[in-house]
């Protein structure tokens, strides 16, 4: 009897999945590595606010949706910001000067992977998403402190959170990306 169990708490704790709390702010360092070996280190930060809208239809029967909001704010080597609600992804990149919109489908979501995420560890986690294969780590308090991938062009990502804040207070300015008029549009 103490077999099973354990057996089933075992199994119930390895099944267990990540879950994002409704906002979190964090510093990150990301290192990518190409198939050559040359390695490009990053530095900012990341907003994450899941915003609760209702809107009401012409019967003025109300409905709410969430749509998650993410912000990169990427400070080395360069000053960009990258911001997504889940449908568009804005690149503001301001040593080029240059602003980009693109249609989210390719791009990492971080929401859908974690969902996905079986236990393979105490910290330790494995997604499957999109054809890619992430290796998810939490710390001592489970809250994300790193995620590994290879991505479609073969290059190795690591990123390493820091100071990670669940449930903050965020500034809602703090997940826009306002870009300057003067910055140049390109198509994305």
């Amino acid at each position: 009897m103490k077999l099973l169990l354990l057996l089933s708490t075992l199994i119930i704790s390895l099944s267990a999945s990540i879950t994002l709390p409704s906002n979190f702010t964090t510093d990150f360092q990301q290192t990518i590595t190409n198939e050559h070996g040359k390695v490009i280190n990053y530095k900012g930060k990341v907003y994450f606010e899941d915003v609760v809208e209702t809107i009401a239809d012409d019967s003025g029967i109300e409905q709410s949706y969430t749509r998650s909001l993410f912000k990169w704010n990427y400070i080395e080597p360069s000053s960009k910001e990258v911001c997504t609600d889940g449908v568009q992804l804005t690149v503001i990149d301001h040593d080029l000067e240059q602003i980009a919109n693109y249609l989210v489908d390719e791009g990492i979501d971080l929401k859908s992977i974690l969902s996905v995420a079986k236990k393979i560890t105490e910290i330790d986690y494995q997604a499957h998403y999109k054809d890619v294969e992430y290796l998810i780590t939490l710390d001592s308090k489970n809250r994300l402190s790193k995620i590994v991938y290879v991505d479609n062009l073969d290059n190795r990502v690591k990123i390493l959170f820091s100071n990670m804040k669940y449930n903050a207070i965020i500034d809602r300015n703090l997940l826009e990306c306002i870009a300057p008029k003067e910055y140049d549009y390109i198509k994305g």
